[in-house]
């Protein structure tokens, strides 16, 4: 038998890696609790209404990277909870994505819950989304930002990007402006035709689902509607 001895730093160093590892196993557990359960809620819930679930669907992201830029940025890249159905006769799919951006103490773990849908038309590549300070800064020292002189509400309230500036342009006429000034906050992208609208969130519970699915249509039928 091998006995150690152990001095006093020693046993406290024992005890508080001890501590650390199983509060962080204290953590996976109630994570890994907490997936299962709004898995099984998922489930249950497209089994009622007829929707297709997918608990997660590896390397999805890599096919909509031209559509969103999300899809290329950080690491651990993860396509999880995904619903697919028809909403009064439109097609859609609902997921939550996350991802990592940044290292170390600068590391930050991001969110989305989003919903995707497939038009009868062809978009240009752009991304819409609530312009920030860190927006108007980027915008500053060059970063792309298109504003519209007829419209500064708009112009004031989003950043708007894309590799066609003229095709860009043309897509958001001043009708297309007015109604995101109403809806405000909004996430949207899109390209060829795909198009895709987020929250900064996780994917709503099946109590919220038909109000994501309503708000997510109001800016889809802002694409569909000229």
């Amino acid at each position: 038998m091998i006995m150690l001895r152990l001095s006093d730093d020693g046993i406290v160093t024992l005890v508080v890696f001890g501590g650390v590892a199983v509060v962080a196993g204290g953590v996976a557990l109630v994570n890994w609790l907490l997936t299962r359960r709004r898995r099984r809620t998922y489930e249950a819930f497209c089994l009622e209404r007829g929707y297709r679930f997918d608990p997660a669907r590896p390397g999805e992201e890599a096919h909509h990277a031209a559509t969103c830029r999300l899809f290329t940025e950080g690491r651990g890249r993860r396509w999880t909870f995904t619903i697919a159905g028809t909403s009064g006769g439109t097609p859609f799919t609902a997921f939550e994505y996350r991802w990592t951006t940044g290292s170390g103490k600068s590391s930050r773990s991001h969110r989305i819950g989003a919903l995707l849908w497939t038009l009868q038309r062809s978009l240009p590549q752009f991304f819409l989304a609530p312009e920030g300070w860190w927006d108007k800064l980027a915008a500053y020292f060059g970063g792309q930002d298109i504003d519209f002189d007829d419209s500064p509400a708009f112009s004031r309230s989003y950043r708007l990007r894309g590799a066609d500036e003229g095709a860009v342009r043309a897509l958001f006429t001043p009708a297309r402006r007015q109604r995101f000034e109403q809806f405000a906050e909004q996430h949207v992208c899109g390209a060829g035709n795909e198009l895709m609208w987020w929250r900064n969130a996780a994917l709503p519970t099946p109590d919220a689902f038909d109000d994501f699915l309503m708000e997510g249509e109001r800016v889809r039928s802002a694409f569909t509607q000229d």
